[in-house]
């Protein structure tokens, strides 16, 4: 028997606490099929801070249902907290708050168990002094907070799913299903894993979160200068431009402007551009139904090669792949009628 705490903080994402305990049911009766003679059964419980109810950012309230002091987990699942992703203003009373766990996540770890979180959840491993020396993800729209707060850690917001060996960490919120499918397939059997993702219909060889990312164009910054050149590159990215050109419209010389640039969003003028670019593909790809070589022309690209290398090495896939996974414009047929009303 495995013991399971899935650990609720307020303002939680409540379907992701929910969905682990149901991942372990599911993974407890698939473990009592006639081929996993060898699983091993999982006892899960959601606990909280003070072994009252939390309510979720949703509103829907999350009831513990053992006592966390009473409760020895071999495995701690940290729940997300969603706030990591929406306004850093509510990371320190959050953390506050939560200072109470430090001791208990310290003491667990020091025992073995192993510490799981999920997405923002990380955020309360790193504050607990846990995460030092250690590979970190987190959700990739908190991942320049985390690199703010937590300079010294590692931090790969490229992959769905790290395994520092007693700490493990997954990506975005849904990741809670593919941290269940890894625990289940290390701790009781591959053959149970594979029985869970057939059961639940899910994908169990998802790797990575960047086809997932957005780009933020990064104003959170004093230098009014620099916002003014985002401003203009945002509204002339399809054109020719030389980035001397946006330096004068920072009305910056050009070894200052990229210094400051650099400085306030974390990226060179050129990468900026780049990153535009991507996104405004992206858009186009996921609403429209034009060819991709219009679509880099569009953008500002001449070189489509050029670009595609760009796009791969960004997104982490392809154009065509990325359009058919996120693309919500239903194709037509040479009729002019769609595939549904063709069947």
């Amino acid at each position: 028997m495995i013991n399971v705490a899935v650990l609720a903080l307020p303002h939680c994402h409540a379907s992701g606490i929910h969905g682990v305990m149901d991942f372990f049911a599911v993974a407890n009766y698939c473990g009592r099929m006639p081929a996993s003679d060898t699983a091993v059964p999982f006892n899960c419980h959601i606990v909280t801070l003070d072994d009252q109810p939390v309510q979720g950012y949703s509103g829907a309230l999350v009831t513990p249902t053992a006592a966390r002091g009473s409760f020895l987990p071999d495995v701690i699942v940290v729940g997300a907290a969603v706030e990591a992703t929406v306004a850093e203003a509510f990371m320190e009373p959050m953390m506050d708050k939560a200072r109470p766990l430090f001791g208990w996540l310290q003491a667990a770890f020091h025992r073995g168990a192993i510490l799981a979180s999920v997405c923002t959840g990380s955020f309360l491993l790193a504050e607990a002094g846990l995460l030092a020396g250690q590979v970190a993800t987190t959700h990739w729209r908190a991942a320049p907070l985390f690199r703010r707060r937590y300079p010294e850690i590692r931090l790969e917001v490229d992959e769905l799913l790290v395994d520092n060996g007693q700490i493990v960490c997954a990506g975005g919120a849904t990741a809670f299903v593919d941290l269940c499918l890894y625990l289940v397939e290390r701790l009781s059997t591959p053959a149970v894993a594979l029985a869970c993702s057939k059961l639940l219909i899910l994908d169990n060889r998802r790797t990575e979160q960047t086809p997932y990312m957005s780009f933020y164009h990064q104003k959170a910054h004093q230098d009014v200068a620099i916002r003014k050149a985002q401003s203009w590159l945002e509204q002339h990215y399809a054109e020719a431009i030389e980035i001397d050109d946006v330096a004068s419209v920072a009305a910056l010389g050009p070894r200052t402007f990229k210094r400051r640039f650099k400085e306030a969003t974390g990226e060179t003028p050129i990468g900026y551009l780049q990153q535009l670019r991507v996104e405004a593909a992206k858009h186009r790809l996921e609403s429209s139904r034009d060819q991709t070589a219009q679509i880099i022309w569009s953008v500002g690209y001449e070189d489509a090669s050029s670009f595609r290398r760009l796009f791969k090495r960004t997104v982490g896939c392809t154009m065509e792949q990325y359009r058919r996974r996120f693309s919500y414009v239903v194709p037509v047929r040479h009729d002019g009628r769609t595939l549904s009303e063709a069947h």
